[in-house]
């Protein structure tokens, strides 16, 4: 997992996570450490399939701006329930983060992270090679 309930509560506040972790029970005071978990797991999941082609995942020691996309979109996750939903800030943190995905798979972005070797090589990167004869050649242009 890229983030942990702490990483939660240190971006934003123990008192926003305890709400969304326990959306029914208005008096908790206690974050519920395995659904935060679960949600942090799911995009953690998801980040990876965003990277997994330029680098070897999961990340071991995941650079901050993974561990702060992992917050937002499990942000994001927690905020989507039966009666909640995900405030204007939230989906837009969201978008971002995914757009940020995105631009890091079409390697517009990088990481700095070790980079995975190539699985082959890439369609249409050999030589080329023909299995018919040649047309013209040197003794068939002679006398032209």
């Amino acid at each position: 997992m890229y983030a942990t309930v702490s990483d939660m509560i240190a971006r934003f506040g123990e008192t926003q996570i305890i709400r969304l972790s326990r959306p029914e029970d208005r008096t908790a005071e206690t974050v519920d450490e395995t659904k935060v978990n679960t949600a942090i797991a799911d995009v953690s999941a998801v980040i990876d399939g965003y990277i997994r082609g330029r680098y070897f995942v999961p990340i071991a020691a995941p650079p901050a701006e993974i561990i702060r996309a992992a917050c937002i979109l499990a942000r994001y996750d927690l905020a989507q329930g039966e009666h909640t939903d995900p405030s204007e800030e939230m989906a837009k943190g969201r978008k971002d983060v995914i757009s940020w995905l995105e631009n890091i798979a079409k390697e517009l972005v990088n990481l700095d992270v070790p980079a995975a070797a190539p699985a082959g090589p890439a369609v249409n990167s050999g030589p080329r090679m023909s299995d018919r004869p040649r047309i013209l050649s040197d003794d068939s242009l002679r006398g032209l």
